[in-house]
């Protein structure tokens, strides 16, 4: 029987999940004047149309649907109100919002849901409304397996199944990856650069940029582009997509050994770089009026009665925040060095006696130590000959010397080894936990030591090293510190007893 439509307030809900703006308009426009042409035939009174372009696949995805729930949710009980919508799956493809559907049209708050050739009434069936939701549901789950299942193929037959990189094109006609002949001469130009003549990331940007090379919106390409380019052995002919490599069929623009060589430039400039000057506190004391850093500089002044030429190091405060006065006072290195050296005086422990604590408990674990070690050693040897037997796996099947069921069976044996190994290799280290308790005591006793009893004669070097180990952050005030926090366990160790034992000290 057919709903009586005439008190019914309709709400025209068209959606299409494309979110591309020209499909959009054409789709959108197509489908809202056929479904007010049906609401014409059969008499109903639209109140308001609602046009979304997004994808019904997540719940709380189209705001304008959640707007049209809430009215229904909140609808008075003299007011009547229907959905007209091409089809059910225009509603929902995901569980909750089918959910939503179905229980407001169950309990009287939706009275009619009207699409093109069909009609739901709260008295219908509730099965037949749960299996066409389901059924929208499943849709999307298996055009994602499907979706997923058409790429690996693509993959595995020398394919790529996605937008073409700089340097190559999207050919529709053939689905496959051709050379864009426009700016090919530019990827290669963009190795040869940077893996052949040793320039960075900005000259390169900068050289192109100059050169005419743009995107294919006529931006400018810039720095984070060229990093990803010299990242991608696409470019050499190996396609990489979730973790596995295969051979592509499109054209190499370069030869592995180019990008090889890239490869290890990129490695060599990622190093840390040998610093000339250390300025040993630099980044860990601030200003304690105003919370900002305390940077440093190096002074060169000539000595009048000698002539010769020093050089001193200042701290002052950055002044980030443009309201602090301490900016123009500067603090010399050598003050820095006497408060410092005063405040780690709380860790002036006797250094033989940590030393005998320690062989007194290492005894303890002398019979276990050399087992546990070599039996560490030789599951980590062994995790090393894994990896290798990978990576001669990959250059067999790169070289084309097995075929892919072979590779892919082969590493499948090899990654559930590595599986084994590593988690033996866990247990060990639990077993090792004495031990490491044991040096790690040992070791942050000594450093503590070294800034109690000698921070004052050490090298720049080491001063920084120790500052890292065991200070958070130092505030100074009128060249005295105002407050300091230290790092764990240097600040238990501020509360612990000067002569304690090893028991003691590892809580």
């Amino acid at each position: 029987m057919i709903q009586e439509h005439s008190k019914i307030k309709y709400f025209l809900y068209c959606r299409k999940s494309t979110e591309d703006k020209e499909r959009q308009v054409l789709s959108l426009d197509s489908e809202t004047n056929e479904m007010k042409r049906l609401a014409d035939n059969l008499g109903l009174d639209i109140v308001k149309v609602i046009t979304e372009s997004k994808s019904a696949k997540k719940p709380d995805n189209r705001p304008q649907f959640n707007e049209m729930v809430d009215v229904l949710k909140s609808k008075k009980d003299h007011d009547n109100y229907g959905i007209l919508c091409w089809k059910i799956d225009r509603l929902s493809r995901n569980p909750i919002d089918s959910a939503t559907i179905q229980w407001l049209l169950q309990i009287g708050k939706l009275q009619v849901i009207q699409t093109m050739d069909k009609q739901y009434l709260p008295s219908d069936n509730v099965l037949m409304f749960s299996v066409e939701s389901g059924m929208a549901n499943q849709y999307i789950l298996d055009l994602s397996k499907n979706v997923k299942r058409g790429n690996n193929t693509k993959l595995e037959m020398g394919g790529w199944p996605g937008k073409a990189p700089l340097g190559y094109l999207n050919d529709i006609a053939t689905k496959s990856i051709i050379v864009d002949k426009n700016t090919k001469h530019y990827v290669q130009k963009v190795f040869d650069l940077y893996a052949n003549q040793n320039k960075g990331l900005r000259e390169i940007e900068k050289t192109l940029f100059e050169d005419g090379l743009r995107t294919r919106a006529g931006r400018k390409v810039y720095v984070s582009t060229y990093h990803r380019t010299l990242m991608k052995p696409f470019y050499c002919g190996i396609m990489v997509r979730g973790g596995k490599s295969y051979l592509g069929k499109h054209e190499p623009l370069i030869t592995k050994e180019l990008y090889d060589k890239a490869q290890r430039v990129m490695a060599d400039r990622n190093k840390p770089k040998r610093r000339t000057h250390y300025f040993a506190f630099r980044g860990i004391m601030k200003c304690n009026i105003c919370g900002c850093v305390l940077t440093g500089e190096t002074v060169t002044k000539k000595i009048k009665t000698t002539g010769e030429i020093k050089t001193y190091n200042y701290y002052r405060c950055t002044n980030g925040k443009q309201n602090c006065e301490a900016h123009k006072k500067y603090l010399s290195e050598n003050k820095v060095v006497e408060v410092t050296t005063e405040l780690f005086k709380m860790f002036s422990f006797d250094e033989d006696d940590i030393e005998l604590a320690y062989r007194a408990k290492k005894e303890k674990y002398k019979n276990d130590e050399n087992y546990h070690l070599i039996k560490r050693d030789n599951i980590i040897l062994q995790i090393s000959k894994n990896k290798q037997k990978q990576n001669k796996l990959l250059d067999s099947y790169l070289a084309e010397l097995i075929s892919q069921v072979v590779y892919e069976s082969k590493t499948q044996e090899l990654k559930k080894d590595e599986l084994i190994l590593e988690n033996q290799l866990r247990n060990v280290k639990k077993d090792d936990n004495g031990f490491a308790t044991l040096e790690l005591v040992k070791n942050s006793l000594k450093t503590a030591c070294l800034a109690g009893n000698s921070f004052k004669e050490l090298k720049e070097t080491e001063k920084e090293k120790v500052l890292n180990k065991l200070l958070w952050n130092c505030k100074i005030e009128s060249q005295e510190i105002a407050s300091f926090t230290l790092k764990s366990p240097y600040s238990l160790m501020q509360k612990s007893p000067k002569k304690g034992d090893f028991h003691g000290w590892s809580g």
